[in-house]
């Protein structure tokens, strides 16, 4: 069991370099921190996110939730606005240039994937797909347990 976890850490971490790599190649603009880009995905998932759940989502503290919005309202990535019935609760929203940047990396990233998995075997894919379900409870369980 060991030995299985300690390939899947490796592969996990391999995938994703790769997939960064592919990307610091392909993309036009200056990559933003890795944490940026899962911020952004997660504010366009959730739209009026405020900044303590975005830290929730991040598992970060709130301080450095606040500096990391801070620094994405600086370079026009998220915008902050005032919730309507309580104004001292403030919402943030993805800008329209970041949101064009996610459209890209996360079409990148599908390009890439799609092209890995259909130079794959039928079965090879198969296996893929069916893991995928366990891969995402795994993620959830390592995830509930660290709090």
């Amino acid at each position: 069991m060991t030995d299985d976890a300690v390939a899947l850490m490796h592969l996990a971490h391999q995938l994703h370099r790769n997939l960064e790599r592919r990307l610091q190649s392909d993309f036009a603009h200056p990559k933003p921190p890795e944490m940026q880009i899962v911020a952004l995905w997660q504010v366009r998932e959730r739209p009026g996110i405020t900044v303590r759940e975005l830290a929730d989502e991040l598992q970060l503290r709130p301080n450095n939730a606040s500096a990391l919005v801070t620094a994405m309202v600086t370079a026009n990535l998220l915008r902050r606005e005032p919730d309507e019935r309580d104004r001292r609760v403030v919402r943030l929203h993805t800008t329209e240039e970041a949101r064009e940047r996610i459209d890209r990396v996360q079409d990148l990233f599908t390009g890439y994937l799609l092209n890995g998995l259909g130079q794959l075997t039928d079965e090879q894919q198969s296996a893929i797909r069916a893991a995928l379900p366990a891969l995402a409870a795994l993620s959830a369980s390592v995830r509930r347990d660290a709090h």
